[in-house]
């Protein structure tokens, strides 16, 4: 009988085992489907947007896509369309962009009426991350190099335009230079494989603002 009465226990605490699990699982399935956008189509345009004015909080749609708000000196995540042209209102900026499938943008709002639309490869590479400058100051042309000025990272990148490169993963110190003259350091950053880390730099020559932003 104590025998008996033991094996019932037995299933019956591996049966409730059972169930906790079961449970378990299904709640993490249901957090990952609410926090988790669904899969971009492939061919898929990705957009986001870079609120580089100093409006607390900037609202975005393309098309039909909202974007959300986006703070002062910061970029919102990115958002998928099929390619094509869109309406596109940023802020109080409202002009058409024409986006191309597979492609990576970013709508950076500089004034209270001005967005330049910034276009590159998407990165994909789960081995390297990918380093971008965005240069917003009129008439420089920048460079990312090591802060003691010894190499260049990112070479010669023209006002409203930017560069990329795929480097390792490592903790790195780097500077913004505007020909042979540093104009600022920017703040140290420990690279991730798989993430791609874009530093935005506005203000002007004399007072430059450095924002990394990580996707």
């Amino acid at each position: 009988m104590t025998q008996t009465i033991t094996r019932h226990a037995s299933r019956m605490r591996t049966i409730a085992k059972s169930v906790i699990a079961t449970i378990l699982t299904g709640s993490a399935l249901s957090a990952s489907a609410g926090l988790y956008p669904p899969a971009a189509p492939p061919g898929s345009a990705f957009v986001r947007v870079f609120n580089g004015t100093t409006q607390a909080k900037i609202t975005a749609q393309i098309g039909d896509k909202n974007v959300g708000d986006t703070a002062a000196l910061e970029a919102s995540s990115y958002v998928f369309l099929a390619p094509g042209s869109y309406p596109a209102k940023v802020g109080g900026a409202s002009q058409n962009i024409t986006l191309q499938g597979s492609r990576c943008y970013t709508a950076a709002l500089e004034s209270s009426s001005s967005v330049h639309l910034f276009d590159q490869d998407c990165f994909n590479s789960q081995l390297k991350a990918l380093l971008s400058v965005f240069n917003l100051i009129d008439g420089t042309t920048l460079s990312l190099k090591t802060a003691d000025g010894s190499q260049a990272v990112i070479d010669n990148v023209a006002a409203e335009a930017s560069g990329h490169r795929e480097v390792n993963a490592v903790k790195v110190n780097l500077a913004v230079y505007n020909g042979a003259t540093k104009l600022a350091d920017a703040k140290p950053i420990a690279l991730e494989r798989g993430k791609t880390f874009s530093l935005f730099v506005t203000g002007t020559a004399s007072e430059p603002v450095l924002i990394w932003s990580v996707n």
